[in-house]
């Protein structure tokens, strides 16, 4: 990718839209930030919009950087298009059947999501070969001829392609979509052989149904998009993010749309990382917090934790993703009473519309960010830079009602509001830490969103955290870290042996050919073969085993022998226990091509104080039952080196800090705070 001087990155929320226009200028970079109300039923006029009002001239911007909740929503919502999946004969049901167990096993009427697509559109076809690669049974060519005079017949839009074993043998998937484009020449064919050739086959034909059925989707949005902005005069290229933190371009999304699923969350991580990394912080729990979720990542050495095993609505995905919790507590989450009397935060949201009480919107029912308002912390002059003045009086009112119904106090229902939602999202922490082997006050937390801010040293201190540190553009990093993310493209390719059996040999030519694979690829999408890093990787299992760990490698592993070594020392960290006297399998070789961005500038990015002393006021804020006296600070107009001494809170055009007592706020060289909890 070449240098560019001006570049925009979007970011379509539950909530808001977040909008980063970035410039260089006289060798310095430029950002002029944007938030804008998210529109659900048209994603793009929120972009559209946000953009029109920062970028004058569009003729000479080099790349729009985009994520959007399109193909999430296409899935959640089931508007996708009619989509049909041809599989081998005798594997017609295996989206019915999917793994054949229960997500609740408590649950006596449980019933499984019905599958993306319906049992009538799943063709069986005649064809068979082994784990090893050899031909069973040839492909009946007639047949998918025929099948596609039926799909033509039924007006299907895109139809997938998984056969058993196909990973091992690609030969009849690709014949048969090489008939199938001929027949069908204004439908999109997608087959598993070149989007996840592993093992595995449910979730191997759940992530190629998946992909089918959103496609078409999500093609023509951004196709549509690119249609908007080059009316005005547009002529870069848009990057799309993908769930695994990277973007990808905008020709590769016909057979890469199922990374994009679940990808709101992933640049956030992405834009936290890379603040962290300017002031040397590597370990992280990132924790962001928005209008409807919050979402938490653990990064280990700048890279965060990666997962292969993922739903979206009772589906399976196989795609990397980047291990991300989600819980629904944020901004919008509201407050009810369960049928015991007890009350709840979550996970319903009001949304962008009509939103909290408090966003004059008519909405009618108490949030979080409600309770946040009737508390002081968010004020109305001064939330989303005062382009969205609140109405406190709402806050007020349904937080009396809330009172009301519990038989308490407004002040302790919004209180206990917030720490309601701050328990459920200390869960979320603990899942992605305490639960896997990682102990968390060993980490820097990272939090960003609307509110992150407000609550992270809450939950921090609750969890044992030490250091808190918010980021500024805190509020739209997830729009920030598009723009510093690199093109990331993930392959994997099966391939079973015991690492006994496995010779150097071996491990080399199995990479050799998926790095081969995977740098024509990248050409072929426009990028300079050199300029491409590769990172390994291999899932491991004892024999025996059903599922796999991943290993990381910065180079080829010298040997299976010392890939065994890591193997037991990873089990050992995971699980609490290993056997070193059992055989090692691997099972996937995985490569991980990474273009990066050229992000010097930014790298360089110092905070460039307006004043030399602090300018704060004073306002009540609901603090333990008390109001309390607590300054406030404007975050772009803190001193060089600014130290804030807790209770305190810190205002910014897209985020709120609060620093509570006994907790200190060191303003840090690239312009974000550090916060520190002092010993007792």
């Amino acid at each position: 990718m070449e240098h560019v001087k001006r570049k925009f990155a979007a970011e379509i929320g539950g909530t808001f839209t977040d909008i980063i226009y970035f410039q260089e200028k006289d060798g310095r970079s430029v950002l002029e930030t944007l938030k804008v109300a998210s529109t659900p039923a048209q994603p793009e006029q929120a972009v559209i919009e946000g953009a029109d009002k920062l970028i004058p001239e569009w003729s000479d911007m080099g790349e729009m950087l985009h994520g959007s909740t399109v193909a999430t929503n296409a899935v959640l919502e089931r508007k996708g298009v009619k989509s049909a999946l041809l599989v081998t004969e005798g594997f017609a049901d295996v989206l019915e059947i999917q793994r054949g167990d229960k997500e609740n096993v408590y649950d006596l009427f449980y019933q499984r999501r019905k599958p993306i697509i319906p049992r009538n559109m799943v063709y069986p076809v005649t064809e068979r070969v082994t784990a090893d690669g050899d031909v069973l049974k040839a492909l009946e060519e007639d047949q998918i001829r025929s099948i596609a005079q039926e799909l033509k017949r039924e007006d299907v839009k895109s139809v997938g392609i998984c056969y058993l074993h196909s990973y091992a043998f690609a030969d009849h998937e690709a014949r048969t979509k090489e008939i199938l484009e001929k027949e069908l020449p204004n439908a999109i064919i997608t087959a598993s052989y070149e989007i996840l050739p592993q093992f595995r086959e449910y979730e191997r034909s759940s992530t190629v149904a998946i992909t089918s059925y959103i496609a078409p989707v999500m093609v023509n949005y951004i196709e549509k998009l690119y249609e908007d902005l080059k009316h005005r005069n547009f002529k870069g290229e848009i990057f799309i993010t993908q769930s695994n933190g990277g973007i990808i371009p905008m020709g590769a999304l016909r057979k890469e749309v199922a990374r994009t699923l679940l990808s709101g969350p992933a640049a956030g991580v992405t834009g936290a990382a890379f603040m962290a990394r300017q002031l040397g912080i590597h370990n992280i729990i990132t924790l962001d917090i928005g209008g409807t979720s919050a979402d938490v990542c653990l990064v280990n050495n700048g890279e965060p934790l990666v997962s292969t095993e993922n739903k979206i609505d009772g589906s399976a995905i196989a795609v990397p993703m980047l291990d991300i919790v989600t819980v629904g507590a944020g901004g919008g989450s509201i407050a009810w009473l369960d049928n015991g009397g007890m009350l709840q935060v979550g996970p319903r949201s009001a949304g962008a519309i009509p939103g909290p009480a408090c966003y004059d919107r008519g909405g009618d029912q108490p949030t979080v960010s409600d309770a946040l308002a009737y508390r002081g912390f968010i004020r109305p002059e001064h939330f989303a830079g005062g382009n969205y003045p609140l109405n406190v009086e709402n806050a007020r009112h349904v937080m009396a009602e809330l009172a009301d119904q519990v038989h308490a106090s407004p002040d302790e229902v919004a209180e206990a509001v917030i720490r309601i939602m701050e328990a459920n999202t200390m869960q979320a922490v603990r899942l992605v830490s305490t639960e896997r082997g990682y102990d968390a006050r060993q980490y820097t937390m990272v939090a960003f969103g609307g509110g992150g801010g407000l609550h992270a040293a809450n939950i921090a201190q609750e969890l044992g955290i030490t250091n808190v540190l918010v980021p500024c553009y805190a509020g739209i990093l997830s729009s920030f870290g598009l723009l510093v993310a690199d093109v990331i493209r993930d392959y994997v390719q099966t391939h079973v042996t015991r690492c006994t059996d496995t010779t150097p040999e071996m491990l080399r030519e199995q990479f050799s050919q998926i790095q081969e694979h995977a740098a024509d690829n990248m050409v072929s999408y426009g990028f300079d073969r050199e300029k491409i890093i590769f990172k390994y990787a291999v899932d491991a299992r004892y024999l025996g085993q059903a599922f796999e760990l991943q290993l990381d490698f910065d180079e080829i592993p010298e040997s299976a022998g010392k890939l065994a070594e890591v193997f037991h020392e990873k089990h050992l960290a995971r699980y609490g226990c290993n056997s070193p006297d059992n055989d090692v399998e691997i099972v996937n070789y995985r490569l991980k091509t990474v273009i990066p961005q050229d992000n010097q500038l930014l790298e360089s990015m110092k905070y460039n104080a307006k004043t030399d002393r602090y300018d704060t006021t004073c306002s009540k804020v609901l603090v333990d039952g008390e109001w309390i006296d607590c300054d406030f600070y404007t975050w772009s107009n803190l001193p060089q080196d600014a130290r804030i001494q807790g209770p305190a809170v810190v205002e910014d055009d897209t985020t709120t800090c609060f620093i509570p007592k006994n907790w200190i706020g060191l303003l840090q060289d690239n312009g974000s705070l550090l916060l520190k909890r002092e010993e007792n």
